[in-house]
């Protein structure tokens, strides 16, 4: 080859190098079993959108989802290594980081409370209540009511009306009602008003005519916000054995999220795909309520447990962390780099580098011919 060609071929090869270098790295592994507590819950929404969207397909590779006969299977199938990848709530997490199980979170799917308070049309009309007022004005008005909560949320209730000098013990009946009941029991008029989640609380709201009194997952609540609550997981081995896989997981993820909020009826027409069990209109509804509760990046951190473990569910002892470095149980740098500003300039200067190898190829063809 002359010179000048030598040249040209020079300038094409680093273009190509530059290309190759802007564009994500591809997962390491074509194949990943996620183990998900719930076939169908929307609590794990980013995870279930990131699927639904075809964002982890983007990244170069299959999911498929282990899902436990029953939720409280879900550590023991973790610690056996069935999955090195899960979606797990915090009591779960938890209470593995506690027995100082290897794992890492690598994404958080949740900041916000996905449990609401929601009352009954007939208490809405008679007591006249209305989210055009302060969060306090709207807890004082029910005063003497029945309200139906699960086993495990009441720490929550509490120190929801705790925060605004209230005291939920006094202040209403609390009534503790397991999830598959609180509709009938609420149809029934047993319960004036529900704090509930996925997926009774859009069962209420769309189909008995119930009325959002305090969008928790709206951040209204400020002490029940802000929060590492459902999280992605890696088991450390597998985190550190494949990392382009959890950098192209995580990637995936961060997607998921700024769909919800960029358009979400997007987010919800993926999601039914998804999950065809589900009634469009329940997911529609659930969209906008929990858009707010998706984080804006899937950023987690090390202080984030503190808060998780303060909401540990009622009835059951709270795990303790005295002497554990949570440090080494987050692993961040995956979310800062799925969420790093893209390198235009890389971009700009390989297509430069090539325009200029072909403009040289074409006045090197042009002299032959003159020669």
């Amino acid at each position: 080859m002359n010179r000048p060609r030598a040249v040209v071929a020079f300038f094409l090869l680093v273009a190509l190098a530059l290309v190759g270098w802007t564009l994500p790295a591809r997962a390491a592994s074509r194949d990943v079993k996620v183990l998900v507590p719930d076939a169908d819950n929307l609590q794990y929404m980013s995870f279930w959108l990131a699927k639904g969207a075809g964002f982890f397909a983007d990244e170069g590779f299959d999911v498929t989802t282990v899902v436990p006969k029953t939720p409280q299977e879900t550590r023991g199938i973790f610690e056996r290594g069935e999955a090195n990848v899960a979606v797990l709530p915090p009591p779960v997490y938890l209470e593995l980081v506690a027995a100082k199980f290897p794992l890492v979170l690598v994404a958080n799917l949740l900041k916000n409370d996905p449990i609401n308070l929601v009352v009954s049309g007939r208490v809405w009309s008679e007591r006249k209540l209305s989210r055009g007022v302060p969060v306090r004005e709207r807890l004082l008005g029910l005063k003497g009511l029945r309200v139906g909560v699960a086993p495990h949320p009441p720490a929550r209730l509490r120190a929801m009306f705790a925060a605004y000098g209230l005291d939920a013990d006094r202040d209403i009946e609390m009534r503790i009602i397991h999830g598959k009941e609180q509709n009938e029991a609420f149809a029934r008029g047993d319960i004036d008003v529900l704090f509930a989640h996925t997926p009774y609380l859009e069962k209420a709201l769309v189909d008995q005519g119930a009325q959002l009194l305090v969008h928790v997952s709206g951040g209204e609540v400020p002490s029940l916000a802000e929060r590492q609550i459902h999280a992605l997981v890696f088991t450390r081995s597998f985190a550190e054995g494949s990392p382009a896989t959890a950098a192209a997981m995580v990637r995936a993820i961060a997607k998921a999220q700024a769909l919800v909020h960029s358009d979400p009826s997007g987010a919800s027409a993926a999601l039914v795909r998804e999950l065809p069990s589900l009634e469009p209109r329940h997911v529609r509804t659930l969209v906008d309520l929990y858009a707010p509760a998706i984080p804006l990046t899937p950023a987690v951190r090390a202080d984030g447990f503190a808060a998780a473990l303060l909401f540990f569910p009622s009835g059951r002892p709270a795990p303790s962390l005295d002497g554990i470095d949570t440090a080494a149980y987050v692993a961040p740098d995956f979310a800062r780099a799925a969420t790093a500003p893209t390198r235009p300039r890389a971009w700009w200067f390989a297509i430069g580098v090539a325009a200029t190898a072909l403009l040289l190829l074409v006045l090197l063809r042009r002299r032959g011919r003159q020669v």
